[in-house]
């Protein structure tokens, strides 16, 4: 598997998976001290309060539980750490490492 790496802040992050994600990828996502990892359900990018949104459905993949999670990208980006995508029936992997945002 092909792996890229990238740095970005917060923001391009998000303008990244809005742009590359789709559902049936698979997306594990690192913030705070939470790791989401799991198969993208569903990827929302509709307009919430008047201020764009970016909702991501994952089901999570665990060994000892499984569950489905929505993410909103938008409430957490500050908290963004690290993001991995991996596209389907695709042999590449992008890395994410986030730069912190400006608050």
């Amino acid at each position: 598997m092909i792996t890229k790496e990238l740095e970005m802040d917060c923001d391009l992050a998000i303008k990244y998976i809005k742009e590359n994600v789709n559902i049936h990828d698979i997306l594990e996502l690192s913030y705070n001290r939470v790791f989401t990892p799991g198969e993208v359900l569903n990827v929302d990018t509709s307009e919430y309060n008047g201020k764009e949104g970016l909702k991501v459905l994952i089901h999570v993949s665990e060994d000892t539980f499984t569950s489905t999670v929505e993410v909103d990208l938008e409430e957490i980006k500050d908290e963004l750490i690290e993001i991995t995508h991996i596209p389907k029936n695709k042999d590449e992997k992008t890395v994410i490492l986030i730069e912190r945002c400006e608050i």
